[in-house]
């Protein structure tokens, strides 16, 4: 049996990494991957182009400077001017040609809150943002010293405070970071079996309407037909995978060499977290609460996620997880008889699938939970579902064993019952069996 099935997924693998449509898929993601990243750093690099500011302030409210603590890389740079600036002088006059943005303070503003302002480009969000952070703050503190209050009484106020929660276990550790670790895994299980474990309906479906597996049949069970479609196809998908992983490593790495070595310098790197400042107008407080959360984050990456059983358990989830659906695709290839049907016999499975990820993106916010734990048990949520509570540290290894043994028997279940329903439905044609006419075949046949 084991070598017919070998034979099978040789030739279901062979088959299809040679397709042109394979090739061109394996080549054009990664490009694609390294074209979106290139303009993600593209349009970061834009993020940090500094914005030449004018502030007209004629009551002098501003006394001519804005707190920006010692950022050497601010998204803004602010001028100052008392006298009047019209708008025509702002767009044709020489003096303001090097202004990107220009703001107006009026006196009435410390009633009405209202300041407008024109820009020649339309400013990045950071920028905006950064630059009504300043502005407000330093009105606020002319508020502060209109009431009697020194501005060095108003900053000490206005500091933000540095929460620090921590478990009452003193060995325990954040998890807060561990837990996007399980949202990867189940993203990629997710994206392997909405690809992968589909193309099962349609490979049984080539073969059913081109009459080819009237041929295998008769040298082969349509068991072993069936379960090695679905290695081969799994193959091909690994293959494929593990292609596009070298390729978008490859493409970010000679990114990294050629193409933006300082953005991606781990120096500039830590400088720009340095320097990203508080914009209250506390630096160093600012400065201590990112360190903070570096450090966290990486005590957290080397110690707090457990990578060699998560990356075991990772292996194995993911073999489920594309066993279980890959014979449930299985069942509706071999049910329909045209494209069309396919894809609306397919829409339903895919849909919950879908709805299962969702689903797991917010039990990551509390793995702990009755939710998460019920659906870490259920086989067909497990494989998305069980990663997430393992990396955030929220499973006992009894809940695991039993997890795993509910999948391991669904999984046989769920392959047993595919493979009567494969028997009867890859040799009908001429019509979609009805739920009825499956239900059947996986009761009466043996």
């Amino acid at each position: 049996m084991m070598s017919k099935v070998g034979l099978i997924i040789k030739r279901e693998y062979g088959a299809r990494v040679k397709k042109r449509s394979f090739l061109l898929i394996t080549a054009f993601v990664p490009l694609l991957v390294a074209g979106l990243v290139f303009l993600a750093m593209w349009f970061s690099i834009q993020e940090i182009k500094q914005i030449n500011v004018l502030v007209v302030d004629p009551g002098n409210l501003c006394h001519g400077k804005v707190f920006t603590g010692d950022e050497t890389n601010a998204p803004a740079i602010f001028s100052f001017v008392q006298e009047d600036v019209s708008l025509d002088d702002f767009q044709h006059h020489e003096t303001y040609n090097g202004f990107d943005l220009m703001l107006g303070i009026q006196a009435q503003v410390i009633t009405n809150k209202g300041i407008k302002g024109v820009y020649r480009e339309p400013i990045t969000p950071k920028a905006e943002y950064y630059i009504k952070d300043k502005i407000e703050l330093r009105l606020e503190e002319y508020f502060a010293l209109d009431r009697g209050i020194s501005i060095n009484e108003y900053r000490q106020i206005r500091q933000e405070f540095n929460f620090n929660l921590s478990s009452i276990d003193p060995d325990a550790q954040d998890m807060t970071y561990a837990r996007w670790v399980g949202i990867v895994f189940s993203t990629l299980i997710f994206l392997f079996i909405y690809i992968y474990a589909s193309q099962v309906t349609h490979g049984v479906l080539e073969e059913k309407t081109s009459r080819i597996v009237e041929i295998l049949v008769s040298s082969v069970k349509p068991f072993q037909l069936m379960i090695g479609k679905i290695i081969g196809i799994g193959l091909v998908g690994l293959t494929q995978f593990a292609i596009w992983i070298v390729l978008i490593g490859l493409s970010l790495f000679l990114m990294r060499e050629f193409i933006f070595q300082d953005i991606l310098n781990p120096e500039v790197l830590a400088d720009a977290m340095t320097n990203a400042g508080n914009l209250t107008g506390d630096a160093m407080s600012g400065q201590s609460s990112q360190i903070m959360k570096d450090s966290a984050l990486i005590d957290v990456i080397y110690n707090g996620v457990p990578w060699s059983t998560l990356l075991f358990l990772f292996l194995i989830y993911f073999i489920g997880g594309y066993l279980l659906f890959g014979a449930i695709f299985a069942i509706v290839g071999a049910a329909v008889d045209s494209e069309t049907d396919s894809h609306q016999a397919m829409l339903p499975v895919q849909l919950i699938v879908i709805f299962i990820y969702v689903i797991g993106c917010f039990v990551v916010f509390n793995p702990s939970g009755a939710t998460a734990m019920w659906l870490s048990q259920i086989p067909f949520t497990s494989p998305f579902i069980m990663l997430q509570r393992i990396s955030a540290g929220a499973v006992h290894y009894t809940e695991l064993l039993l997890s795993l043994l509910l999948l391991a028997v669904t999984i046989f279940v769920t392959l047993k019952g595919a493979a009567k329903v494969y028997r009867t439905g890859i040799l009908m044609y001429g019509k979609k069996a009805s739920w009825k006419e499956i239900f059947k075949w996986l009761r009466y046949s043996k």
